[in-house]
């Protein structure tokens, strides 16, 4: 249901303004929401989550995110000082932030991360993660579309 309503209100409120901005500004807020991917490092925190679930996975889950989270904020840092790395540095978040999305997927249904109890990460997983996904998904529609000089 949030993915639903987040799809809503980019498409009616925020796409417009996205599409009629350069590609560093339009992806430098949505670069700057994923800076807040270092909160799965949490996962990691005893008690917060379900024991049941391996800390195996959890340490995989919560490294991605924290990886993610770093190169976001450094790309980030790039587009808003004009670096000339700004588009590589982007193009390198994509593919963190991709790759981290996949293994993260396969890594929590395997450890059945979304049947077992985890407490207030419940509220990430719900609200944040669904947003994190559309911010993905466009910034790396921005980044093609912005090396094929469009």
């Amino acid at each position: 249901m949030a993915l639903g309503t987040y799809i809503v209100i980019f498409r009616v409120y925020l796409q417009p303004w996205f599409k009629a901005q350069p590609f560093g500004k339009a992806v430098l807020p949505l670069l700057l929401l994923h800076a807040f991917r270092y909160l799965g490092l949490t996962l990691m925190v005893p008690g917060q989550i379900d024991e049941s679930i391996a800390f195996g996975a959890l340490q995989i889950m919560a490294w991605g995110d924290f990886a993610s989270g770093v190169s976001a904020l450094l790309a980030a840092v790039a587009v808003h000082h004009r670096w000339s790395s700004a588009t590589a540095l982007v193009a390198l978040f994509s593919l963190i932030g991709i790759g981290d999305l996949i293994v993260v997927g396969h890594t929590a249904i395997n450890a059945g991360v979304f049947f077992a109890d985890i407490g207030t990460m419940w509220f990430l997983l719900v609200l944040y993660a669904p947003a994190m996904l559309l911010a993905q998904i466009y910034i790396a529609y921005r980044l093609v579309n912005h090396l094929r000089g469009q």
